[in-house]
């Protein structure tokens, strides 16, 4: 066991501020005991509202008892190997493996390999068929696993499929009683049987065809063909706010505070829009009562949810934060309901960086990805946020989206250039903007979207579109440009849109030490099967068996009138 590990737990432990009542570890036992581990470092963890919230619904769940693990930060992983230190929990600094359930909240598919990580650090088999009864059962749920949890399947048990408010209190009582009754981890995962939003891995075999693609995908006796999706129907019978705040991370000493899930506009490109279907939101007073409680606590409270601007009680709600003395933050804005008002808001906030995202720069993209606002709305958000201040802007755009052409990557370097000019020409006195960040991000098809038939742009593709806007823009002193890397999409894009084979790609990448190319080498399945490859409607595709509540039909339609608007405004 390692003491410098130990003491770091508790140092982070140690300045933590609690918003909300959480139970106190050493005095507290549980029949149920669940480590509930989020597969990055504490530092982003911590600024993940789901996992917070997760945490504090188990822990409001009777004789349940759920502590924090974290991937460790990149120093300390040799000094678990090293000292042979298991991975442990931060609240009592117990290892992960003596928990009954192992439940990882999982945002984002490139965090799969810190999975394996994870528990090859607890000690805990990374195969589920490998695991006997003195192992945790593992778990995994969120927004991840809500769209695809299929590649991870050879090493979950079972995986959450919704929202935890909806599943929490059903599954914790089953699990809790299961664990009374003495029956054994094949028994227990049983009778998890008509849970809905529960989806036993074992109990639903693949079958495939010779070109590679899904024959069959069939459920045991008992289990449902279909996992359908756990929704929360009235938000406002619970408030998701972070029940904990701390300086050690991303968004330090700030209260998390979701106004609403799902989003009404339905761009084609948006898992956020498509997997917490359909739209609702939280009365004001609620959200109001909320915030008041962090005072003191947080130093800021950040405004959660899919378009903050389309909020109808936006400006109320923003105004009673604000004359509690409590400062708001908010993450991005759309550009066609930002209106004068919530600008100021903002401004006097303290807030100095506003983030936009046009996504596309033509307004024939725009169109093709129904992102469903001009040329002129961004302009006058730019031109409506200069006039008060605001000296940062930082704007987000994609490459490689259905058909793209050369001519809409350039309309990304001349919007860019317009918005500089409007805001210089609309910021009062001296105080010009200082800096637009210009962010790029490589376009990665989503399961359960309009686009999930499409294929990924090839990296050579993607890489000269990502020169093309640098090179643009390389003379604009004011615009920086910032860019992700073409081969994490291609990762994201296999994570995301694989079937249950691609865990061999996994395993085989955790054994190489995160070598992904001579992982792609060593196992024989081919990648770019399932990257590259556009796919038809027939197919069977590796997450068809989750009900989300979106039919089939209605994705392949919104599909096809994208491509077809892409046709007709190019032939124009």
């Amino acid at each position: 066991m390692s003491r410098k590990l130990h003491e770091k737990a508790r140092h982070l432990l140690s300045q933590e501020r609690q918003i909300l009542p959480l139970p106190e570890f050493k005095d507290r036992g549980g029949e149920l005991s669940i480590a509930l581990a989020y597969p990055n470092r504490y530092y982003t963890a911590m600024s993940n509202l789901g996992f917070q919230a997760v945490y504090w619904l188990f822990n409001q769940a009777p004789g349940t008892v759920c502590q924090r693990a974290f991937l460790p930060d990149p120093e300390d992983i040799p000094e678990y190997r090293r000292t042979e230190t298991p991975l442990f929990s931060l609240e009592s600094q117990q290892p992960v493996r003596s928990f009954h359930i192992l439940a990882f909240s999982v945002s984002y598919e490139n965090d799969y390999p810190h999975l394996l990580t994870m528990m090859d650090l607890a000690g805990i088999p990374l195969l589920r068929k490998d695991r006997g009864e003195s192992s945790p059962l593992v778990l995994a749920g969120g927004a991840a696993i809500m769209m695809n949890p299929e590649p991870l399947a050879d090493f979950v048990d079972f995986f959450v499929i919704g929202e935890a408010e909806e599943i929490i209190g059903s599954l914790t009582e089953t699990l809790r009683k299961g664990r009374q009754a003495g029956l054994p981890r094949e028994a227990l995962l049983s009778h998890l049987t008509g849970l809905e939003g529960v989806y036993v891995t074992r109990s639903y075999t693949p079958t495939y065809k010779a070109d590679g693609t899904i024959e069959s995908f069939t459920p045991q006796e008992g289990f449902p063909p279909r996992v359908k999706k756990a929704w929360l129907k009235d938000l406002n019978a619970s408030v998701t706010v972070s029940p904990i705040v701390t300086p050690n991370t991303e968004l330090s000493n700030m209260l998390l505070l979701e106004l609403s899930r799902g989003c009404r506009r339905g761009c084609r490109f948006c898992a956020g829009c498509y997997s917490y279907f359909p739209h609702r939101h939280r009365d004001a007073g609620l959200l109001a009562k909320a915030a008041v409680q962090g005072k003191g606590s947080a130093q800021k409270v950040g405004l959660v949810g899919a378009a903050i601007s389309d909020y109808p009680e936006i400006l109320p709600l923003g105004r009673e934060i604000l004359q509690e003395q409590i400062p708001l933050s908010f993450s991005s804005l759309r550009v066609d309901s930002l209106s004068p008002e919530l600008a100021d808001l903002a401004f006097q906030s303290g807030q100095r960086t506003i983030t936009l995202a046009p996504e596309a720069g033509s307004e024939r993209m725009r169109r093709i990805i129904k992102k469903g606002f001009t040329e002129e709305a961004i302009l006058g958000a730019a031109e409506t946020l200069a006039e008060r201040g605001f000296k940062h802007f930082r704007l987000y755009f994609m490459v490689g989206l259905p058909e793209e052409g050369r001519e809409d990557v350039k309309a990304i370097i001349d919007l860019a250039r317009k918005i500089q000019h409007h805001a210089l020409v609309k910021s009062p006195g001296k105080k010009k903007p200082e800096k637009i960040t210009l962010s790029l991000n490589s376009f990665v098809p989503k399961p359960g979207t309009p686009f999930q038939w499409h294929p990924l742009e090839d990296l050579s593709g993607l890489n000269e579109k990502i020169r093309m806007v640098k090179d643009g823009l390389r003379k604009e002193r004011n615009i920086s440009v910032t860019a992700d890397l073409p081969k994490w999409a291609y990762l994201q894009n296999l994570l995301s849109r694989g079937d249950r084979r691609v865990g061999k790609l996994l395993l085989a990448a955790h054994k190489l030490g995160g070598n992904w190319p001579q992982a792609y080498r060593s196992v024989d399945l081919n990648p770019d099967f399932y990257v590259y490859r556009g796919r038809p409607f027939e197919e069977i595709l590796p997450w068809d068996f989750i009900d989300g509540g979106v039919k089939k039909e209605y994705l392949w339609k919104e599909y096809q009138a994208a491509l077809l608007e892409g046709k007709e405004s190019a032939a124009c």
